[in-house]
């Protein structure tokens, strides 16, 4: 098995899942260069998205003020900047499928204790509709689901959330639009399901339409906790 390991390490160098660049390493691992730039949301956090916030007397940030948000409580592991932002398009676009272990490893570091004392039933990967997956290969969230389901010891349902309308791409449209971009974009296939408390997984959280919409579905299947993870949350909220 060493033998084997060295010769595909020769063959496809392990290289650094921010930068990209050849390290010499293990699969997985960062890079010196990269290693001071990962940055993680610092406290207070917003106690629902967990994203920074600079008011220490506010609980919510101000996304979360103005807008409903039905899930309980995110946790995202590292801010949406550089070189992350680059790394997420390499996974979500270019097939670094292997990144997924990384990311997957920042959540357990940042929130697995906490992710643990929950009682998760299942994770539950943010879908793709059927034509974006045919055209990609994968779901990028879906890997993520299950490199951290083995982290963490919990099952993954793919089965249950499936996304039934295929939307304009969110990044290209303002909060507002992108709440209505998504209204009944996802639909869980079950109607009754026996989960009581489940996570949904994404590569970045933005102004978190998507999740409120999967939420929203997951409420309507009889699911009554649910909460977030994330690699990503954006900044300048």
């Amino acid at each position: 098995m060493r033998v084997w390991n060295k010769l595909v390490n020769w063959i496809y160098p392990p290289t650094c899942p921010l930068c990209g660049d050849v390290t010499g390493r293990q699969a997985g691992q960062v890079c010196d260069e990269c290693r001071p730039m990962i940055d993680y949301p610092a406290q207070p956090v917003c106690m629902r998205c967990g994203c920074e916030i600079t008011d220490e007397e506010a609980e919510l940030c101000e996304d979360c003020t103005r807008h409903t948000r039905t899930y309980i409580q995110g946790f995202p592991a590292m801010k949406y900047q550089y070189p992350l932002d680059e790394s997420l398009a390499r996974f979500k676009y270019h097939n670094q499928r292997d990144y997924a272990a990384f990311y997957a490893g920042q959540i357990v570091k940042r929130h697995g204790l906490t992710l643990q004392s929950l009682g998760i039933d299942a994770l539950i990967p943010i879908p793709i509709h059927k034509r974006k997956l045919e055209k990609r290969g994968y779901n990028q969230a879906e890997l993520l689901a299950d490199a951290l389901g083995k982290k963490l010891d919990i099952p993954v349902e793919r089965e249950l959330l499936a996304r039934v309308v295929n939307t304009e791409p969110q990044k290209s449209l303002d909060p507002e639009h992108r709440e209505q971009n998504l209204k009944k974009a996802f639909q869980c296939i079950e109607k009754s399901v026996s989960y009581k408390k489940v996570l949904l997984v994404d590569d970045i959280y933005t102004t978190g339409a998507t999740i409120e919409a999967c939420t929203k579905s997951l409420h309507a299947a009889g699911i009554p906790d649910v909460y977030y993870t994330s690699v990503a949350i954006g900044t300048g909220r």
